[in-house]
């Protein structure tokens, strides 16, 4: 039987990165070195450029950019190719797909309550209708925890056995080098003392919680990166000017790595994940400890390595977190780039 050859949508190269984002970039990589030539095939839009392989071949294909491109060009490229295609952050072409699609999460039909506003509602109801087509029309799905495999399976009645989970990992961490700088342009954190988040105004992130825990623990120091206006909405929570407190804005890859490195612990008291990376990421660059919510994608991505905060009762309180049970470095061995490429790779030649 000849061997399919699988067209990856690479528009993702072309946005900004963000988990979603690096996973693609990341587990496209490692896939590079496990995968024979010709099997898989990187599509961009004009302009937007990806790596070069050694195995994978890349294709600039079209004239369209953006969701016009994803949702024309990819699809017209999968036809004339006779290809089968690999959509890894989360949304395929409505009409002409046909292969395997990523969903990461399913948050916008879980939690339909974190977007309220008109922007929310409209991007909630463009993701719903795009986890509804790919639970009908997809050959096979992969998602990236059992969590959110059972989630898919609940909301949408796919067959677990069309589900497969491919892990996130943390390989990507290693290249970067600490940004130590950081510290000078906030003397008030000293190093081993501060707790560490990064924030943003999404409500699964759940900020408000990381500001209670300053305000119930005034004799520690809380730094948030992050941008947006999370000062803005500190002061519309009431919890504006607190003193143990530092905004440190955007801060850079090596920044974050130095920051997560030299914390006290990290803090990652989400409402809803998928998998959730970012605790892995500050295990990786040295946190000595994890503190996040006690939710099942949690427990599964984090087991005993970690500490656990219970929404249900903790309402800002570090000293009241589950401690740990093993070493946080633990995590470490369980999540690999290559293995998941082992696993993604497994499942090409199944479904071809």
């Amino acid at each position: 039987m000849e061997q399919a050859v699988w067209a990856v949508d690479g528009s993702f190269f072309g946005q900004r990165i963000s988990g979603i984002q690096r996973y693609s970039i990341e587990l496209l990589s490692a896939l590079d070195a496990v995968a024979p030539a010709g099997m898989v095939e990187v599509v961009t839009p004009p302009g937007v450029r990806a790596p070069v392989y050694e195995n994978i071949k890349t294709v600039t294909f079209g004239t369209r950019q953006g969701m016009a491109w994803q949702q024309r060009d990819y699809p017209a490229y999968l036809k004339q190719r006779g290809a089968k295609g690999l959509a890894t952050c989360n949304v395929i072409p409505v009409f002409g797909f046909r292969g395997i699609a990523v969903v990461h999460d399913v948050c916008y039909r879980a939690r339909p309550d974190f977007y309220t506003d008109l922007r929310g509602r409209l991007s909630a109801a463009w993701h719903r209708f795009q986890y509804r087509r790919i639970a009908r029309v997809a050959q096979h799905i992969i998602t990236v925890s059992e969590f959110s495999k059972s989630e898919i399976t609940r909301y949408y009645g796919v067959n677990p056995e069309r589900i497969s989970v491919v892990y996130n990992a943390w390989q990507q961490m290693q290249r970067i080098a600490p940004e130590d700088g950081i510290f000078a342009k906030h003397p008030k954190l000293r190093r081993g003392e501060y707790y560490f988040s990064m924030a943003n105004l999404l409500k699964n992130k759940n900020f408000p919680w990381v500001l209670r825990a300053a305000r119930n623990k005034p004799d520690a120091v809380f730094a948030i990166a992050g941008g947006g206006s999370l000062e803005t909405e500190a002061k519309r929570l009431g919890l504006a000017d607190l003193p143990n407190v530092v905004y440190l804005g955007y801060v850079s890859d090596g920044e974050a790595k130095a920051l997560m490195h030299h914390c006290k612990a990290f803090l990652f008291p989400t409402l809803y994940e998928g998998f959730g990376i970012p605790p892995l990421e500050a295990v990786a660059c040295g946190a000595p400890r994890i503190y996040v919510s006690d939710t099942p994608c949690m427990r599964e991505i984090y087991g005993d390595c970690a500490g656990y905060i219970d929404l249900k009762t903790n309402r800002g309180y570090v000293d009241d977190v589950t401690p740990p049970k093993q070493d946080a470095a633990v995590l470490l061995a369980r999540y690999s780039w290559r293995k998941s490429a082992q696993d993604l790779l497994e499942i090409l030649r199944k479904e071809s």
